[in-house]
């Protein structure tokens, strides 16, 4: 249990920096982002360390990580709904931890899905973005889930292949 607390909290602390390091803005004044490869890396990663309970910790530190990237960076608006959207993409990369191949993969993509669509919802309902600035993003959220999805799968796979994991 320390073990995987102490790796939680890693996973907070790099989707957190990773997040924060790369950002080019967008429309609604959110930004792309390089943090969903942190996001899948670490839900892989708590997944791989124990399959069922790994799954809640990828939740919160997933989320956790990239909302308080929200926060420090000065997009607090976004916190919660990064904090719902990181969440359920990380808690389903946990999840995919414990499948091979196309199941592996069709989890991988709805928990991409699943940001998207979070953020599409939530964008949508807020008075200075709307549904046209909504809308606006959704190109950029797929490239960064997909993005995410792939660059986190190969990190976490390589880092399986040292046996540290």
């Amino acid at each position: 249990m320390k073990n995987m607390r102490i790796a939680a909290l890693s996973v907070v602390v790099l989707t957190c920096l990773v997040t924060m390091f790369i950002r080019i803005p967008l429309p609604s004044r959110g930004y792309f982002n390089v943090g969903d490869v942190a996001v899948v890396f670490g839900g892989l990663l708590l997944g791989f360390m124990q399959p069922r309970q790994g799954i809640w910790w990828a939740l919160g530190a997933c989320g956790l990580g990239s909302a308080l990237a929200d926060i420090l960076g000065g997009f607090a608006v976004f916190a919660p709904l990064t904090l719902i959207a990181k969440a359920a993409e990380g808690g389903l990369a946990a999840m995919a931890a414990s499948h091979l191949g196309a199941i592996r993969s069709v989890l991988l993509f709805l928990g991409g899905l699943a940001m998207v669509l979070v953020y599409f919802m939530g964008e949508a309902l807020m008075p200075n973005i709307g549904l046209q600035g909504a809308v606006a993003e959704i190109p950029a959220n797929l490239i960064q889930a997909a993005g995410g999805a792939i660059g986190g799968y190969f990190a976490a796979m390589a880092l399986k292949k040292t046996g540290l994991i």
